[in-house]
């Protein structure tokens, strides 16, 4: 444990009260690490964050045990407002004790107005750094500039040419740092004093990924261009840079060429149409060029299979880490379904090895850490039931007009990254901001679809946990408690076609803030796939290229709304084991998972699948008990091949979490 929990945890003595009450202006508890050290100690933590669900929770799983006599330390956290402890109610209060906690305590020399932005998977750094260099107090200007330095590896003072900034930047995005925006004003204040990046729109690529790697990309043909040894395959009137700023950009200077690569690896970068008989024969230009389409699929595929297999986290990992390199690992699905025939049959054996062992790492890490993150803030999503909180923060602090949440049911990342590229060639002409978020596990709709609308852990929806007819209700539920009428909120299920776009379209109006949209057909493509992951792939592209999700994003930009797009759990491809019928939550697409709440069919079902892995069920109901299918199987028909949900795999567990934001054009809120 780091030096800055143990100062929290060490506080939170076993056996001095029933029930400890602590003050958590800073939200320090929502650390996935404090989270679990303290649950280490013996003590239960449940987050105050509405009376409702608190008596719930408080009435059902504590005072209960109590007033059976069994014992039960329970932590109450909650955020002090006006009436500090009081806040809490008065029965909880009694005879509770009382501790308070603040980043103040932890971090004496840093400005409180600076690190209270930072997310706590940074404080490590901060902590370590705090004390080995900081001899006095620092005010905000040295707290940004030592944070910059010290946390995230940015120095602006040693950043003099353009390949200095143009690998930062790179580095920066690569990595998926969440800076707040504080450093990074601060950053691009500190670069704006260079001549050589007056031109640069620094405001706009320094803080943004998407904007970023755009910039790239439309520079990218001019470096290819201005390279020996090479024609443009499709010859194109030369066209207006999108992003202002210095055009001929250094992709071959040393420091630059070696992250290129990796950058059209992980399809980060585009690469473009090109005569391949005439390309310069180096990898790191080749992974950018299209001209032979096939060559170029399978060298991407080469070098990223290598870089997955050095680079894959293990349980000691951040969440964050995860899901930064499963959107990697998705890359390497899609190009593996773009293959030749050939080229599969020939990795055959290593590709099953790779996705083996990424997920053998994947699993260990979720039996050590996932039980830590569903409770970290809404405002830096990990887990899809963060995701009405996180809508509702961008509407409040005004950093969007009006929201469009669009749940892809049963989406995978590898399949939104065939969308994307759809998307791309119907004209989509905006930054695409991609993350990732963690479905909730087993990943099957009824719990995870419900939790992605609701904003709710699983097991305070306990009674409709095996529907899923609820989540329209839900989703008015969240944005009724967070202040909007009913008039603001709006929701629409529809499967995806053509003709569903009026559908949304009545939905809509003048008043609508919050609108919240399920499609369909990708999880019915799924249900009904015989042929595999490419099958599911070549399916997926043509109900992009049919036109309805462009046509949806023209629809909703324009009319001023930002588009968030996620799914409720990916998809994998499984063998069938069997079916032991007796689940009484699984529904047709919970082949990977099955849920008991009677001990005697839990042991008949192990009894039958030994190699049934026991889900610990955080966040869930606790009469319940889940079983998981075995690594790349199915509780189904037995030996037949599966494309199906619900367990824990990376490519079911993991699911797109994506930004466009609304048309500059948009009416005015």
């Amino acid at each position: 444990m780091s030096e800055w929990r143990e100062q929290i945890v060490r506080r939170l003595v076993p056996q001095t009260a029933r029930v400890t009450a602590v003050s958590d202006c800073d939200g320090l508890f929502r650390d996935p690490g404090v989270f679990q050290a303290v649950q280490a100690k013996g003590f239960n933590i449940v987050q105050f964050e509405d009376s409702i669900s608190f008596r719930f929770d408080y009435e059902s799983r504590f005072r209960s045990k109590w007033d059976a006599g069994e014992h039960a330390e329970l932590v109450v956290v909650f955020q002090p407002g006006e009436y500090d402890f009081d806040t809490l109610p008065a029965d909880v209060l009694a005879n509770a004790q009382r501790l308070s906690f603040s980043l103040k305590d932890i971090f004496p020399k840093m400005s409180f107005a600076v690190v209270s932005k930072l997310e706590t998977i940074y404080f490590d750094a901060l902590f370590r750094a705090q004390q080995q260099y900081a001899t006095s107090p620092h005010d905000e200007s040295q707290t940004l500039s030592f944070v910059l330095r010290h946390v995230f590896q940015i120095e602006p003072a040693v950043i003099k040419s353009i390949p200095d900034l143009v690998k930062m930047l790179c580095e920066r995005h690569y990595r998926k740092l969440s800076i707040p925006a504080m450093l990074d004003e601060y950053l691009v204040a500190a670069l704006r004093q260079s001549s050589y990046f007056e031109a640069w729109p620094l405001a706009t690529i320094v803080p943004n990924a998407a904007a970023f790697w755009e910039f790239l990309d439309e520079r990218w043909p001019i470096y290819v261009r201005q390279s020996r040894g090479g024609t443009v395959k499709i010859q194109e009137q030369p066209t207006k840079l999108k992003y202002p700023g210095q055009e001929l950009l250094p992709f071959g200077h040393d420091s630059v060429r070696v992250l290129v690569d990796n950058l059209f690896e992980d399809g980060l970068l585009t690469p473009i149409e090109w005569d391949w008989n005439q390309a310069l024969d180096k990898t790191w230009i080749r992974v950018g060029l299209l001209g032979n389409r096939v060559e170029n699929t399978e060298l991407r595929f080469d070098e990223l299979g290598k870089n997955l297999l050095k680079d894959c986290p293990d349980k000691s990992a951040s969440p964050q880490t995860w899901l930064a390199f499963a959107f990697r690992y998705a890359q390497a699905r899609l190009l593996w379904s773009q293959l030749s025939v050939a080229k599969r049959t020939e990795y055959q054996k290593q590709y099953p090895e790779l996705c083996g062992y990424a997920n053998e790492q994947f699993y260990a890490w979720l039996t050590a850490k996932y039980g830590g993150i569903f409770n970290y803030p809404a405002i830096s999503p990990l887990m899809v039931h963060h995701i009405p909180g996180y809508l509702s923060h961008q509407l409040k602090t005004r950093q969007c007009r009006r929201a469009a949440f669009i749940l892809v049911d049963g989406l995978a990342i590898d399949q939104w990254l065939i969308l994307k590229d759809v998307l791309k060639t119907q004209g989509l002409n905006a930054p695409v901001e991609e993350n990732a978020l963690f479905a909730w596990l087993p990943s099957i709709t009824p719990i995870s679809r419900q939790a992605a609308y609701s904003g709710k852990v699983p097991r305070y929806f306990a009674e409709t946990l095996d529907r899923t007819d609820k989540d329209e209700s839900g989703w008015r539920q969240f944005w009724t408690d967070h202040s909007l009428s009913p008039a603001e909120i709006a929701f629409a299920a529809v499967p995806g076609d053509a003709q569903d776009l009026a559908r949304i379209d009545d939905n809509v109006t003048s008043q609508t803030r919050a609108l919240g949209i399920t499609l369909f057909k990708v999880d019915k493509i799924m249900h009904g796939m015989q042929l595999g992951v490419v099958g599911m792939a070549g399916q997926v592209k043509t109900w992009g290229e049919e036109g309805f999700l462009i046509a949806l994003l023209n629809l909703l930009r324009p009319l001023g709304f930002d588009i968030f797009i996620s799914a409720d759990h990916g998809n994998t491809e499984a063998i069938g084991i069997g079916n032991p019928r007796e689940g009484v939550l699984s529904d047709k697409g919970g082949e990977r998972c099955r849920i008991y709440s009677d001990p005697a069919l839990t042991k008949a079902c192990l009894d039958k699948f030994p190699d049934a892995l026991k889900w610990a069920n955080d966040g869930l109901p606790e009469n319940l008990t889940t079983l998981l299918a075995p690594p790349g199987k199915a509780f189904g028909l037995k030996d037949a091949a599966l494309i199906c949900h619900g367990g824990p795999s990376l490519e079911e567990v993991c699911v797109p979490f994506i930004r466009i934001k609304a048309s500059p054009a948009g009416p005015p809120f």
